[in-house]
């Protein structure tokens, strides 16, 4: 049995202002989200958020850090904050209780249109591989070989805001069983959410369910991290290439304090100051537009999947 440590919930103040001097040039807007006015005053304490399975073993201390960090090269206080599920990080943003935050794609192009989210940087060894992908997982002792094997019986999406976990393998089963997207519930004996890609993985491990959605960097982490190993389970189905998670601030904090956020993230892969936050010595952070998440945009289009719809 697989112990999974339980989310952290932080619960966050009203944030004050406090007047800073202009630290740098104005970054350039990035999608028509930015067109709101940015305050001039910069936040007394900048709260960063993270998703659910982002609060476990070395990303998690590697995300503390990367908060310090920041809030020692701006010199304000720095705080993080671990939603429940995706959708309590983009309300978070959405009522100013936090400032920025790490999304998956859909989560993000959510934020973008429901909370005033700016796509600022990715995490990647390249400019050319800031890409990853969605797998469709079995037990390793499943006998399916494909996904039309699992017709008849239980399937995991991770969250109903999750780009790997829920849009893209629902994307990949549309297009290979030949179904609508209103047929992929009565496909499979039952559909539900785990609450998480650790948590799906976690349950196709312990053979307690039949198929999964996850993400290809989100099953390594769970594997670095001690919980399952690459043996417990076996890849079926594999998406195309997905944009990487996108880090993002809200559009109306101060354009010159993104301006130092922006080049202390460009400049933090130097002299390895925190190994546990990127997944390789060759890993950095790479700007990002908002354009790049035009694809998973319109995956969502295509399957009906609006994010105001699954936010209500």
């Amino acid at each position: 049995m697989f112990a999974v440590t339980a989310l952290l919930a932080i619960a966050l103040a009203g944030c004050g202002t406090t007047d800073k001097q202009a630290a740098g040039s104005a970054v350039p807007a990035a999608g028509a989200q930015t067109a709101q006015t940015a305050s001039t005053k910069w936040p007394e304490v900048l709260r960063f958020g993270v998703l659910p399975g982002e609060e476990e073993g070395k990303l998690s201390r590697g995300n503390k850090q990367f908060v310090e960090d920041l809030g020692k090269e701006l010199g304000i206080k720095t705080e993080l904050f671990v939603g429940d599920d995706y959708t309590a990080v983009v309300e978070a943003m959405r009522t100013k209780k936090i400032d920025m935050a790490s999304f998956g794609p859909f989560s993000y192009i959510i934020a973008a249109e429901r909370s005033g989210a700016v796509a600022l940087a990715v995490k990647a060894k390249s400019e050319d591989e800031a890409l990853y992908k969605s797998l469709i997982v079995v037990p390793a002792q499943s006998k399916a070989q494909k996904i039309e094997d699992l017709k008849g019986k239980t399937f995991l999406f991770a969250d109903p805001a999750s780009t790997s976990g829920h849009l893209f393998p629902r994307a990949m089963m549309i297009k290979q069983l030949g179904i609508t997207n209103d047929q992929v519930e009565s496909y499979f004996s039952n559909v539900s959410f785990s609450g998480g890609h650790d948590k799906s993985i976690l349950a196709i491990a312990r053979g307690t369910a039949d198929g999964a959605g996850v993400c290809d960097t989100c099953i390594k982490r769970v594997v670095d991290a001690g919980l399952v190993k690459e043996s417990d389970y076996r890849v079926i189905g594999t998406s195309d290439p997905i944009p990487q998670s996108p880090f993002a601030y809200r559009k109306d904090l101060p354009a010159d304090l993104v301006e130092k956020m922006k080049q202390f993230m460009l400049n933090y892969h130097k002299d390895n100051k925190n190994p546990q936050f990127f997944s390789s010595g060759t890993q950095r952070f790479f700007l990002v537009d908002d354009s790049k998440y035009n694809i998973v945009r319109e995956t969502a289009k295509a399957l009906n999947m609006s994010p105001e719809q699954l936010l209500k």
